[in-house]
């Protein structure tokens, strides 16, 4: 295909922080940008807390002061807290205690995605980019092997094909091309059911933790909760769990999530006169990973090429550098003529750094207090707080990330070789715990049911767990040996 008869140098599918970034960056530099957003901004999305190293690419695109004026909450750092410890006592993460360099702001920022999404994306219209908001990516066009273009609809029965030299995919979970292509596989690892909303009427936590994202464990081994402080005394709260702990409860979303908020002290005195002003928002089994980044005319940036988990915030951090790196792959790109060469350096400092959140994430999940015991040792303090910071795409921060993460692997199969660390998973729970055999004394050791508090049995016949007083019904857990021993 001839230049003359290109709709654009790039076609950029999806209007949300990815796909905006890289259409800003590439029209900035005279190139054609076209980005296709198949919804109307603004759209609906959960609160999120910032990384620092977003401001970096804030910067570049010439927005972060587009987000002070916004008034945005100034997020300095992050805090969580066990279920029993007392009111608003809190492991802290002062994010810019170690400076980041080039960073030019002493904060982050938790914003509201529907505002922060619509103006990134008019920045990108300002910027010289041409959005279509409401039209709809139907299909990849191929020549060969090689994408050259997409089918657009803006209306049922109205379609157009649009040619470009290089689509990229920025459709966010949709995951448009790796669906497509058949490349995108649910993660065997993570299958998680998260609940929030927003509230009013929360109680604020100390001075000291202004504009602070807090998280509350519940006491659960996959599970956790946040409260992040948006603009005008609003709150975004939210529980994460094994989608399997939920769907054994039986209770409606509303009873699941306050179940949740009384497995922690603070977090129950936080809401005591919360008010929800928004519907629920409910999503599961969003994990997935995908075989390839990139190929013959095509690029993926950010969730569109992984998601695992909003633990560590690391979504726009995902999407802001990937669609950076992916506008520096283009341009080399085109000014050598290797392709597949640029494209595969990209794809290697991509799944590097995601892997790096991964692993963050796994570890996470695997043992809780593992993140705990390390922020508080200060040999391993700056490790922890460079790896919240962000952008693992850099050697140097590899390079960190990696002595940490082989450390908390290390510290996680010494805790797991000994049957009697207290820093088990499980520990105090006789029948999850791989510890514990099973005797006529077990029962009495039971913790009482994780949804509503009530007695819990255990019914031999059956091999489960059922509370006496709302009926759950969980497995055991691992099958043991018959035999008298309670603790190892």
């Amino acid at each position: 295909m001839q230049n003359g008869s290109y709709d654009a140098d790039v076609i950029i599918i999806g209007g949300g922080p990815a796909g905006s970034a890289l259409g800003t960056l590439l029209a900035r530099d005279g190139h054609r940008a076209l980005i296709i957003e198949k919804d109307i901004h603004p759209r609906d999305h959960v609160g999120e807390s910032l990384t620092p190293s977003t401001n970096l690419v804030f910067d570049r695109l010439g927005f972060l002061d587009k987000m002070d004026d916004a008034g945005f909450v100034h997020k300095p750092g992050s805090a969580w807290t066990s279920p029993r410890a007392p009111l608003w006592k809190f492991i802290e993460i002062w994010l810019f205690q170690y400076p980041m360099p080039g960073n030019p702001r002493p904060y982050t920022y938790s914003v509201e995605r529907d505002v922060m999404d619509t103006m990134l994306l008019r920045h990108a219209h300002e910027s010289g980019a041409k959005v279509l908001q409401g039209v709809n990516v139907r299909k990849l066009l191929f020549e060969g092997d090689r994408v050259v273009g997409v089918r657009a609809q803006v209306a049922d029965g109205w379609e157009r094909d649009l040619h470009a030299k290089l689509v990229v995919d920025a459709s966010g979970r949709r995951c448009f091309v790796a669906t497509q292509m058949g490349l995108k596989h649910k993660d065997p690892n993570f299958n998680q059911f998260c609940i929030y909303s927003w509230f009013e009427g929360v109680q604020r936590p100390p001075e000291r933790f202004d504009g602070f994202s807090l998280f509350y464990f519940l006491g659960l081994d996959k599970g956790w909760s946040w409260m992040l402080p948006l603009r005008n005394d609003i709150y975004s709260m939210g529980v994460v769990v094994d989608k399997s702990d939920f769907q054994k409860t039986g209770k409606s979303h509303e009873e699941f999530f306050y179940g949740m908020v009384r497995r922690n002290r603070t977090f129950t005195y936080a809401m005591k006169d919360a008010n929800r002003i928004r519907p629920w928002w409910i999503e599961g089994d969003y994990s997935y990973k995908v075989d390839r980044f990139a190929g013959p005319g095509w690029l993926l940036i950010g969730d569109a090429l992984r998601f695992v988990d909003p633990i560590f915030s690391s979504g726009v951090d995902v999407a802001l550098f990937s669609s950076l790196y992916a506008y520096e792959t283009i341009l080399e790109a085109w000014k050598t003529g290797q392709e597949k060469v640029a494209f595969d350096r990209y794809e290697a400092r991509l799944e590097t750094g995601v892997d790096i959140w991964y692993d963050m994430i796994e570890t996470f999940y695997k043992l809780q207090n593992l993140l705990s015991r390390y922020a508080t040792r200060p040999g391993w303090r700056e490790h922890i707080v460079r790896a919240l910071q962000g952008n693992p795409y850099l050697p140097e921060t590899q390079e960190r990330a990696g002595v940490l993460l082989a450390a908390m692997h290390e510290s996680y199969e010494k805790v797991m070789s000994d049957p009697n660390n207290l820093m088990r998973p499980w520990t105090f729970d006789p029948i999850r715990s791989k510890t514990l055999d099973w005797d006529e004394r077990a029962e009495s050791l039971l913790p009482p049911c994780p949804v509503c508090g009530g007695k819990v049995e255990f019914r031999n016949n059956r091999e489960l767990l059922v509370c006496t007083q709302c009926g759950l019904e969980s497995p055991t857990g691992p099958e043991r040996p018959a035999g008298k021993a309670i603790v190892a």
